[in-house]
């Protein structure tokens, strides 16, 4: 207890002296994110887009949606088991590093914000304090949490660095027992199955569509006459994929995103048009009879003088999740972008000519 006190008395007297450096500057802005892919030296595995996590989605999957300003983003930081008590620390330590061991993760992310890391180095007997608490747990049987964060656009090491203060973590950037819990979306949540669907909800891939109709797109079409809608998808029609994150113990938490078939609408920028929206998840194609009435298409009441039709055509999903905890539930709109892909298509329609 002594030892953690000291520890963290230290540490604040630092953060206080560093608020005077910065000119008041509050915690949440003082860090700022490595680079996407950077990673300091002997590190593991480089992810670009969560910076020094074990977590990965595997599956239907599109990083870039991370950083897309239209996507909602999850949780930008979290925490996550990282380092086993046998993990702890080891003679020589430090050495600064974000995969060696718990004592020495600890250096590392002191160090990636330089004023923070130039303020401890002047404090005496810091390095022994801190040193000493690894040490003490060194051998034992519990893990050590550390944070994780998303790179893309967000501040996300700002965010792990006021995470840990905010939660109070013995030794303030590490600790040794589960911290306590946030809510579903509250930015230093310890890593579960929500956190992790939602990582995965985030870069699930939607197939893009293509528009086929009959008759042929660039083809004219004719007024009274039925156009058949249907399309095609640039991937599986049902995307999944999973999030994981290995556990210290061996196993691992893992979330899977599913998603429903999609349903597909059909829409025209005329009121002049029937329409019809029975089209499943593919839409129909033209079944060779010129009397049949599509259960997916157009029928346009009136020429377009004034310029082709715009036909569009658009599948939506029902996206859920389940994580290997047993628990399950839904993404809702908003917050999250409703799961849909559009595709579109012009259409010239004439009026058929008759000669009495």
């Amino acid at each position: 207890m002594r030892t953690r006190l000291l520890t963290s008395m230290a540490l604040l007297a630092a953060v206080a002296a560093l608020a005077a450096l910065s000119q008041g500057t509050p915690a949440l802005a003082l860090g700022a994110a490595p680079a996407a892919g950077a990673a300091p030296a002997g590190s593991g595995p480089v992810y670009s887009h969560f910076a020094y996590s074990q977590v990965s989605v595997t599956g239907d999957t599109n990083p870039g949606a991370l950083a897309s300003p239209t996507a909602y983003t999850p949780a930008p930081c979290w925490v996550e088991p990282r380092f086993t008590g046998a993990n702890s620390y080891h003679k020589g330590d430090p050495q600064p590093s974000a995969t060696g061991d718990a004592d020495s993760y600890w250096w590392w992310f002191v160090g990636q914000e330089p004023a923070l890391a130039g303020v401890l180095g002047r404090i005496s007997g810091l390095k022994q304090a801190v040193n000493k608490v690894f040490k003490a747990r060194q051998g034992g049987s519990g893990w050590w949490w550390v944070p994780g964060w998303i790179n893309g656009g967000l501040n996300g090491y700002s965010c792990a660095w006021g995470l840990v203060h905010m939660l109070n973590f013995s030794a303030q950037y590490l600790e040794y027992l589960p911290p306590q819990t946030g809510g579903p979306a509250t930015p230093g949540h310890p890593i579960d199955g929500r956190i992790l669907a939602a990582l995965a909800r985030a870069e699930l891939a939607l197939p893009a569509i293509k528009v086929f109709t009959n008759p042929a797109v660039g083809k004219p079409s004719d007024v009274n006459l039925p156009l058949w809608v249907w399309v095609g998808y640039a991937g599986p029609e049902r995307p999944t994929d999973t999030a994981s994150v290995p556990l210290p113990g061996g196993g691992a938490l893992s979330a899977t995103v599913t998603t429903s078939p999609p349903q597909v609408s059909v829409s025209v920028n005329t009121a002049a048009a029937h329409v019809y929206n029975n089209c499943g998840a593919t839409g129909s194609r033209y079944n060779g009879d010129p009397a049949a009435v599509p259960p997916c298409g157009v029928t346009f009441l009136a020429p377009s003088t004034n310029g082709p039709y715009k036909l569009t055509v658009t599948a939506r999903w029902t996206v859920r999740w389940t994580d290997s905890a047993g628990e399950s539930g839904t993404f809702p709109s908003p917050p999250w972008p409703v799961p849909v892909q559009a595709g579109s298509a012009t259409v010239t329609v004439r009026e058929i000519q008759a000669i009495n």
